[in-house]
């Protein structure tokens, strides 16, 4: 079995645009996923049979929907390592269904946790809530044209 190819999408960034300029400098390019990464989710399914993709996406809503209250109510309380946690976490899932943009937010984040700059950090997580609306957007357009693809496999 061959994998499906990855058709243009505004949401999935090519290779040429991961090595690009930040997308926080680019509003238009909010919430873009990296086309490696969904190529590596495809390869795990290539027929798309199993809805893997789908899946991912929706274990990554679950996690989504259990961080951000609780990096909010770290930012809320001041708890730097409960920010640092959290961010951590987020980071290494975000960079899984190709949300790389996220992830560096997440890194900054957790960094400015791990110093004590919980001033920049809460800034950063503003910008950490903004991104994850624009790729939930993304995963749910992507996630339903796979399926449709799959469909018409």
């Amino acid at each position: 079995m061959t994998s499906l190819p990855l058709r243009p999408c505004s949401a999935v960034a090519g290779p040429e645009s991961s090595s690009g300029g930040s997308q926080a400098s680019n509003p238009s390019l909010r919430g873009q996923l990296d086309g490696e990464a969904i190529r590596r989710l495809r390869e795990l399914d290539p027929s798309g049979e199993s809805h893997l993709l789908t899946r991912v996406f929706n274990a990554f809503e679950t996690s989504l929907n259990r961080l951000l209250p609780q990096l909010i109510q770290a930012r809320d309380a001041n708890d730097a390592s409960g920010v640092r946690l959290v961010a951590h976490t987020l980071k290494s899932s975000s960079a899984t269904v190709g949300a790389l943009e996220l992830s560096r937010l997440c890194v900054a984040v957790e960094v400015q946790a791990r110093e004590m700059r919980l001033d920049e950090a809460s800034e950063g997580i503003a910008q950490i809530l903004l991104e994850v609306e624009a790729v939930r957007v993304s995963l749910g357009n992507l996630s339903r044209r796979s399926d449709t693809i799959a469909g018409a496999a």
